[in-house]
Protein backbone atom coordinates (compact mmCIF):
# COMPACT_ATOMS: atom_id res chain seq x y z
CA UNK A 1 0.00 0.00 0.00
CA UNK A 2 2.97 2.75 0.70
CA UNK A 3 4.33 1.97 -2.29
CA UNK A 4 1.09 2.77 -3.90
CA UNK A 5 0.89 5.84 -2.66
CA UNK A 6 4.41 6.64 -3.22
CA UNK A 7 4.06 6.08 -6.97
CA UNK A 8 0.40 7.87 -7.17
CA UNK A 9 2.41 11.41 -5.40
CA UNK A 10 5.34 10.64 -7.94
CA UNK A 11 3.09 10.39 -10.73
CA UNK A 12 1.02 13.03 -9.93
CA UNK A 13 4.33 15.24 -9.39
CA UNK A 14 5.83 14.15 -12.73
CA UNK A 15 2.24 14.83 -14.72
CA UNK A 16 2.45 18.91 -13.02
CA UNK A 17 6.08 19.26 -13.46
CA UNK A 18 5.77 18.00 -17.23
CA UNK A 19 2.85 20.72 -17.42
CA UNK A 20 5.13 23.36 -15.96
CA UNK A 21 8.05 22.66 -18.44
CA UNK A 22 5.61 22.19 -21.18
CA UNK A 23 3.81 25.05 -20.95
CA UNK A 24 7.09 27.33 -20.21
CA UNK A 25 8.94 25.80 -23.25
CA UNK A 26 6.82 25.12 -25.88
CA UNK A 27 5.34 27.63 -28.43
CA UNK A 28 2.09 28.32 -28.51
CA UNK A 29 -0.06 25.13 -29.90
CA UNK A 30 -2.61 26.55 -32.48
CA UNK A 31 -4.15 23.51 -32.72
CA UNK A 32 -5.24 23.61 -28.91
CA UNK A 33 -7.27 26.46 -29.24
CA UNK A 34 -6.96 30.48 -28.71
CA UNK A 35 -7.55 30.70 -24.91
CA UNK A 36 -4.69 27.51 -24.43
CA UNK A 37 -2.48 29.65 -26.66
CA UNK A 38 -3.12 32.85 -25.05
CA UNK A 39 -2.37 31.01 -21.39
CA UNK A 40 1.05 29.66 -22.83
CA UNK A 41 1.94 32.55 -24.18
CA UNK A 42 0.91 34.95 -20.92
CA UNK A 43 2.84 32.35 -18.59
CA UNK A 44 5.28 32.36 -21.04
CA UNK A 45 5.81 36.54 -20.95
CA UNK A 46 5.18 36.13 -16.96
CA UNK A 47 7.97 33.78 -16.25
CA UNK A 48 10.49 36.17 -17.97
CA UNK A 49 9.03 39.43 -16.24
CA UNK A 50 9.50 37.53 -13.17
CA UNK A 51 12.81 36.46 -13.73
CA UNK A 52 14.35 39.47 -15.23
CA UNK A 53 12.93 41.22 -11.71
CA UNK A 54 14.46 39.11 -9.58
CA UNK A 55 17.70 40.01 -10.88
CA UNK A 56 19.91 37.17 -10.21
CA UNK A 57 21.99 36.34 -12.94
CA UNK A 58 21.69 32.19 -13.27
CA UNK A 59 17.68 32.80 -13.13
CA UNK A 60 15.91 32.59 -16.43
CA UNK A 61 12.61 31.62 -17.48
CA UNK A 62 13.27 27.99 -18.03
CA UNK A 63 15.47 27.92 -14.63
CA UNK A 64 12.63 29.30 -12.85
CA UNK A 65 9.88 26.70 -14.45
CA UNK A 66 12.36 23.81 -13.86
CA UNK A 67 12.30 25.48 -9.76
CA UNK A 68 8.80 25.61 -9.99
CA UNK A 69 8.71 21.73 -10.98
CA UNK A 70 10.92 20.53 -8.91
CA UNK A 71 8.88 22.21 -5.42
CA UNK A 72 6.16 21.01 -7.31
CA UNK A 73 7.03 17.57 -7.20
CA UNK A 74 8.24 17.37 -3.59
CA UNK A 75 5.24 18.88 -2.22
CA UNK A 76 3.03 16.08 -3.77
CA UNK A 77 5.35 13.56 -2.36
CA UNK A 78 5.38 15.18 0.35
CA UNK A 79 1.67 15.36 0.92
CA UNK A 80 1.06 11.76 0.24
CA UNK A 81 4.01 10.66 2.59
CA UNK A 82 2.02 12.74 5.51
CA UNK A 83 -1.02 12.43 4.62
CA UNK A 84 -1.68 8.72 3.22
CA UNK A 85 -4.17 10.11 0.75
CA UNK A 86 -3.09 9.72 -2.66
CA UNK A 87 -5.88 12.67 -3.25
CA UNK A 88 -4.38 14.85 -1.79
CA UNK A 89 -0.94 14.89 -4.15
CA UNK A 90 -2.09 17.65 -6.09
CA UNK A 91 -2.92 20.42 -3.76
CA UNK A 92 0.49 19.09 -2.45
CA UNK A 93 1.87 20.07 -5.86
CA UNK A 94 0.56 23.29 -6.55
CA UNK A 95 1.69 24.44 -3.00
CA UNK A 96 5.24 23.71 -3.70
CA UNK A 97 5.08 25.57 -7.35
CA UNK A 98 3.81 28.21 -5.56
CA UNK A 99 6.23 28.32 -2.60
CA UNK A 100 8.81 28.18 -5.29
CA UNK A 101 6.86 31.08 -7.39
CA UNK A 102 6.36 33.34 -4.34
CA UNK A 103 10.27 33.05 -3.47
CA UNK A 104 11.11 34.91 -6.58
CA UNK A 105 8.05 37.18 -6.92
CA UNK A 106 9.12 38.71 -2.97
CA UNK A 107 12.51 39.19 -4.45
CA UNK A 108 11.53 40.38 -7.29
CA UNK A 109 9.30 42.92 -5.54
CA UNK A 110 11.58 44.05 -3.15
CA UNK A 111 13.83 44.95 -5.87
CA UNK A 112 11.21 47.03 -7.82
CA UNK A 113 10.23 49.26 -4.25
CA UNK A 114 14.32 49.61 -4.43
CA UNK A 115 13.84 51.38 -7.92
CA UNK A 116 11.15 53.32 -7.24
CA UNK A 117 12.77 54.79 -3.80
CA UNK A 118 15.80 55.29 -6.45
CA UNK A 119 13.69 57.15 -8.80
CA UNK A 120 12.17 59.24 -6.47
CA UNK A 121 15.26 60.30 -4.78
CA UNK A 122 16.85 60.89 -8.35
CA UNK A 123 13.65 63.42 -8.75
CA UNK A 124 14.40 65.38 -6.00
CA UNK A 125 18.33 65.27 -6.31
CA UNK A 126 17.85 66.92 -10.04
CA UNK A 127 15.29 69.59 -8.55
CA UNK A 128 17.35 70.50 -5.63
CA UNK A 129 20.69 70.27 -8.22
CA UNK A 130 18.79 72.76 -10.61
CA UNK A 131 17.20 75.29 -8.20
CA UNK A 132 21.15 76.33 -7.11
CA UNK A 133 21.16 77.71 -10.25
CA UNK A 134 24.67 76.31 -10.60
CA UNK A 135 24.64 73.54 -12.81
CA UNK A 136 22.39 72.94 -16.09
CA UNK A 137 20.65 69.16 -16.58
CA UNK A 138 23.74 67.59 -18.28
CA UNK A 139 25.96 67.86 -15.00
CA UNK A 140 22.81 67.24 -12.74
CA UNK A 141 23.07 63.86 -14.31
CA UNK A 142 26.96 63.96 -13.93
CA UNK A 143 26.66 64.59 -10.56
CA UNK A 144 24.04 61.71 -10.22
CA UNK A 145 26.39 58.88 -11.59
CA UNK A 146 28.66 60.12 -9.14
CA UNK A 147 26.84 60.32 -6.05
CA UNK A 148 22.82 59.55 -7.05
CA UNK A 149 21.50 56.27 -5.38
CA UNK A 150 22.79 53.26 -5.51
CA UNK A 151 20.47 51.21 -8.13
CA UNK A 152 20.51 53.60 -10.72
CA UNK A 153 24.13 54.98 -10.81
CA UNK A 154 25.32 52.71 -13.50
CA UNK A 155 21.88 54.02 -15.75
CA UNK A 156 23.15 57.66 -15.29
CA UNK A 157 26.76 57.09 -16.36
CA UNK A 158 25.90 55.26 -19.39
CA UNK A 159 23.67 58.50 -20.03
CA UNK A 160 25.62 61.01 -18.95
CA UNK A 161 28.88 59.38 -21.00
CA UNK A 162 26.97 59.83 -24.25
CA UNK A 163 27.77 62.89 -26.27
CA UNK A 164 25.74 61.85 -29.32
CA UNK A 165 22.33 60.11 -28.91
CA UNK A 166 21.64 60.63 -25.44
CA UNK A 167 17.94 60.29 -26.61
CA UNK A 168 18.86 56.69 -27.90
CA UNK A 169 20.60 55.96 -23.57
CA UNK A 170 17.73 57.70 -22.41
CA UNK A 171 15.18 54.68 -24.18
CA UNK A 172 17.80 51.75 -23.80
CA UNK A 173 17.67 53.01 -19.98
CA UNK A 174 14.14 53.01 -20.16
CA UNK A 175 13.71 49.60 -21.08
CA UNK A 176 16.41 48.07 -18.24
CA UNK A 177 14.91 49.57 -15.53
CA UNK A 178 11.39 49.10 -17.10
CA UNK A 179 9.74 51.26 -14.39
CA UNK A 180 6.70 54.11 -15.05
CA UNK A 181 8.19 56.36 -12.61
CA UNK A 182 11.57 56.19 -14.39
CA UNK A 183 9.42 56.76 -17.87
CA UNK A 184 8.17 60.14 -16.44
CA UNK A 185 11.67 61.36 -15.33
CA UNK A 186 13.20 60.09 -19.35
CA UNK A 187 10.21 62.44 -20.64
CA UNK A 188 10.78 65.18 -17.94
CA UNK A 189 14.81 65.36 -19.08
CA UNK A 190 13.92 64.96 -22.73
CA UNK A 191 11.84 68.15 -22.94
CA UNK A 192 14.51 69.94 -21.20
CA UNK A 193 16.16 73.26 -22.67
CA UNK A 194 19.86 73.50 -22.58
CA UNK A 195 20.00 75.51 -19.20
CA UNK A 196 17.91 73.58 -17.31
CA UNK A 197 16.97 75.88 -14.95
CA UNK A 198 13.72 77.09 -16.29
CA UNK A 199 12.89 73.21 -15.22
CA UNK A 200 12.41 73.94 -11.77
CA UNK A 201 8.82 73.95 -11.72
CA UNK A 202 8.79 70.80 -13.67
CA UNK A 203 10.55 68.69 -11.73
CA UNK A 204 9.04 70.16 -8.05
CA UNK A 205 5.64 68.80 -10.16
CA UNK A 206 7.35 65.62 -11.13
CA UNK A 207 8.78 64.89 -7.77
CA UNK A 208 5.00 65.50 -6.19
CA UNK A 209 3.51 63.68 -9.11
CA UNK A 210 5.84 60.56 -8.30
CA UNK A 211 5.69 60.35 -4.70
CA UNK A 212 1.66 60.15 -4.84
CA UNK A 213 1.77 57.94 -7.26
CA UNK A 214 4.05 55.24 -5.37
CA UNK A 215 1.67 55.94 -2.48
CA UNK A 216 -0.75 54.86 -3.71
CA UNK A 217 0.36 51.80 -5.52
CA UNK A 218 1.86 50.48 -2.46
CA UNK A 219 -1.24 51.32 -1.12
CA UNK A 220 -2.92 49.16 -2.99
CA UNK A 221 -0.47 46.27 -2.93
CA UNK A 222 -0.50 45.98 0.78
CA UNK A 223 -4.28 46.30 0.83
CA UNK A 224 -3.87 43.27 -2.22
CA UNK A 225 -1.62 41.28 0.02
CA UNK A 226 -4.08 41.31 2.61
CA UNK A 227 -6.34 40.09 0.94
CA UNK A 228 -4.68 37.13 -0.63
CA UNK A 229 -3.45 35.91 2.37
CA UNK A 230 -7.03 36.06 3.63
CA UNK A 231 -7.98 34.15 0.75
CA UNK A 232 -5.39 31.46 0.82
CA UNK A 233 -5.89 30.98 4.62
CA UNK A 234 -8.95 30.30 4.14
CA UNK A 235 -8.46 28.04 1.33
CA UNK A 236 -5.61 26.07 2.86
CA UNK A 237 -7.78 25.71 6.34
CA UNK A 238 -9.45 22.44 5.28
CA UNK A 239 -6.31 21.09 4.14
CA UNK A 240 -4.63 22.09 6.88
CA UNK A 241 -7.50 19.94 8.66
CA UNK A 242 -7.14 16.81 6.90
CA UNK A 243 -3.28 17.00 7.22
CA UNK A 244 -3.53 17.31 11.12
CA UNK A 245 -6.23 14.01 11.54
CA UNK A 246 -3.80 12.05 9.31
CA UNK A 247 -0.84 13.20 11.98
CA UNK A 248 -3.65 11.45 14.69
CA UNK A 249 -4.46 8.57 12.14
CA UNK A 250 -7.84 9.58 12.93
CA UNK A 251 -10.85 6.91 11.76
CA UNK A 252 -12.73 10.31 10.48
CA UNK A 253 -10.32 9.71 7.08
CA UNK A 254 -11.20 6.08 6.33
CA UNK A 255 -14.06 7.14 4.66
CA UNK A 256 -11.52 8.88 1.88
CA UNK A 257 -9.60 6.52 1.45
CA UNK A 258 -12.89 4.27 -0.47
CA UNK A 259 -13.13 5.34 -4.28
CA UNK A 260 -16.56 7.19 -3.45
CA UNK A 261 -14.92 9.01 -0.94
CA UNK A 262 -11.91 10.02 -2.89
CA UNK A 263 -14.17 11.39 -5.74
CA UNK A 264 -15.89 13.44 -3.47
CA UNK A 265 -12.58 14.47 -2.18
CA UNK A 266 -11.57 15.49 -5.28
CA UNK A 267 -14.57 17.38 -6.33
CA UNK A 268 -14.52 19.00 -3.58
CA UNK A 269 -10.56 20.22 -3.86
CA UNK A 270 -11.98 21.40 -7.59
CA UNK A 271 -14.14 23.39 -6.00
CA UNK A 272 -11.90 24.56 -4.10
CA UNK A 273 -9.38 25.31 -6.57
CA UNK A 274 -11.96 26.91 -8.67
CA UNK A 275 -12.99 29.82 -5.91
CA UNK A 276 -9.71 30.25 -5.03
CA UNK A 277 -8.54 30.66 -8.99
CA UNK A 278 -11.94 33.29 -8.90
CA UNK A 279 -10.65 35.01 -6.01
CA UNK A 280 -7.49 36.15 -7.32
CA UNK A 281 -8.62 36.97 -10.46
CA UNK A 282 -10.09 39.60 -8.93
CA UNK A 283 -7.80 40.62 -6.92
CA UNK A 284 -5.45 40.96 -9.82
CA UNK A 285 -4.28 44.90 -9.95
CA UNK A 286 -2.79 45.65 -13.32
CA UNK A 287 -0.38 48.57 -11.61
CA UNK A 288 1.18 51.64 -13.06
CA UNK A 289 1.43 51.75 -16.70
CA UNK A 290 4.92 52.54 -19.02
CA UNK A 291 4.85 55.74 -20.54
CA UNK A 292 5.66 55.77 -24.42
CA UNK A 293 7.84 58.14 -25.81
CA UNK A 294 7.74 57.69 -29.51
CA UNK A 295 10.42 60.36 -30.27
CA UNK A 296 13.55 58.49 -27.55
Amino acid sequence: MGSMREAAAISAGVGVAAAILVLNTAGPPGSWGSWIARLVRRSWVEHAELADGAGLKWLDRRTLAVLEAAAAFFGGLGAIMVTGLPVLALPGVLAGGSLARSVIGARARSRQAERQDAVLDSVRMLRQLLETGATGVNQALVILSERGPIPLRAEFRLIATRTFGRRQAWREARDRVAEPLFDMLAAAVLIQRPGGGELVPLFADLETSVAAAQEVEREARALQAQARSASTIIVSLPIVFLVILSAFHSPYLDAFHAPAGELFLVSMLAVMAGGYMWMRRLLDLPGLQRVRLTDA
